[in-house]
């Protein structure tokens, strides 16, 4: 018997006819491609987690960047553009069922809305540094500040787990005074927090459980 509806989302409760994953195709099919290489960054994130906290002290919390001992063997470049690629992706996948449900239900946020409302920290380092670096543009709605924080290296280990982000840049000329920043955001927390909306059927890693127990 053919499975008569599919919840795109959990939270929001966005359901659309049919079994729609079986045989996927179109925006269902780009779904499907989203998950498995969203899944697959997760993993590869979750693994320099572990390389840090294996010679960390658990009764201390963690804060290390730069060239930091702690971080040795951490390939941090990759991770770096982990970062950027799950967050071009991860934007993609939501965006693709707010728009779905906006076309089902006009009611609905439309898409972009959606996706502020689902990852709104995750969004704003896509459209200023993993989409292009705000660097290279000269775009009056971005500041001095914004523009130079954006192309500065951002990868953090706090606590337990690597983020990207959360570095301020202060700029000062004769007339004003410009910080630039973005919330900073961890790939192995936003996916947690997604699985729950998107994915409840995938099996909870040992990251997942460390994380609801803490």
């Amino acid at each position: 018997m053919c499975k008569q509806f599919t919840t795109l989302d959990y939270i929001e409760n966005i359901k659309v006819d049919g079994d729609v994953f079986t045989k996927p195709v179109n925006e269902y099919w780009a779904l499907v491609l989203l998950k498995e290489g969203l899944n697959f960054l997760y993993s590869q994130a979750v693994k320099c987690d572990e390389i840090v906290l294996a010679r960390s002290n658990p009764k201390v919390k963690v804060l290390a960047m730069g060239n930091s001992s702690l971080l040795t063997g951490v390939p941090k470049g990759l991770l770096t553009c982990a970062f950027h690629w799950y967050a071009v992706s991860v934007c993609q996948y939501v965006r693709i069922v707010g728009t779905i449900a906006y076309r089902q239900n006009q009611s609905r946020p439309k898409p972009r809305k959606y996706v502020k409302a689902v990852i709104p920290e995750v969004l704003a380092f896509r459209d200023k540094v993993a989409a292009h670096f705000v660097w290279t543009k000269d775009d009056s709605r971005d500041t001095d500040a914004v523009r130079a924080v954006s192309i500065v290296p951002m990868l953090t280990f706090s606590g337990d787990s690597f983020f990207i982000g959360g570095l301020k840049m202060f700029q000062k000329t004769e007339d004003k005074e410009e910080i630039g920043a973005f919330e900073s955001w961890s790939i192995t927390n936003v996916h947690h927090r997604l699985r729950e909306r998107y994915w409840p059927e995938q099996p909870q890693s040992k990251a997942d459980k460390s994380k609801e127990q803490n």
